[in-house]
């Protein structure tokens, strides 16, 4: 369900999948059991990686110890069952305690940067407010806690581990300010 560009990931996605263990497989461990579950719900999650607590609590519904059923060797029909009951219990965990997300798509950049002259000027202004010391280089922190700052005026949460910058020389300085973007 969305509200306002924010999306809320309460499993509801998840219960629309049905995860299958790789035709190859005649025997298969716990953790590739884990492994096969946490992608599929990945990918149902808009690519999102599951939080560490999320899979701990699922494995704990479930009953599982995490360390020996990583070790366990299961027979084809005993992993389709442990994967669809983790990955049920995913969801269930979600129900309970839901992600709050707001998905970037690039809709809203593409329009923006569909004017090369407004976005040379944007980009431009904000180097120049950036580059305080007006050596023409700005620090990486300087453009990170500016990225942030300017994201939470726009309601885009602060970066987490799973978010990069890839415009910085090794460094740490840029001349001028670049910016990548893959828009879809």
């Amino acid at each position: 369900m969305a509200d306002g560009g924010l999306t809320v990931l309460d499993g509801t996605h998840l219960r629309a999948v049905d995860p299958r263990l790789p035709e190859s497989s005649v025997s298969i461990t716990g953790s590739q059991v884990l492994e096969i579950a946490e992608s599929e719900a990945s990918s149902s999650l808009f690519g999102l990686s599951l939080p560490e607590n999320l899979k701990s609590d699922a494995l704990k519904r479930i009953n599982v110890d995490a360390v020996s059923f990583r070790c366990t060797e299961l027979d084809r029909d005993q992993a389709s069952s442990k994967l669809k009951e983790y990955f049920n219990a995913i969801a269930d965990e979600l129900k309970d305690d839901p992600l709050v997300v707001s998905v970037l798509d690039g809709n809203t950049l593409r329009l923006f940067l569909e004017d090369e002259d407004d976005f040379a000027m944007l980009a431009e202004n904000l180097f120049t407010d950036l580059d305080t010391e007006d050596k023409g280089k700005i620090g990486k922190n300087e453009i990170r806690n500016a990225l942030v700052h300017m994201g939470v005026e726009m309601g885009v949460p602060p970066f987490s581990g799973s978010l990069y910058l890839h415009f910085f020389s090794g460094s740490g300085r840029i001349q001028g300010f670049i910016l990548n973007m893959c828009l879809n």
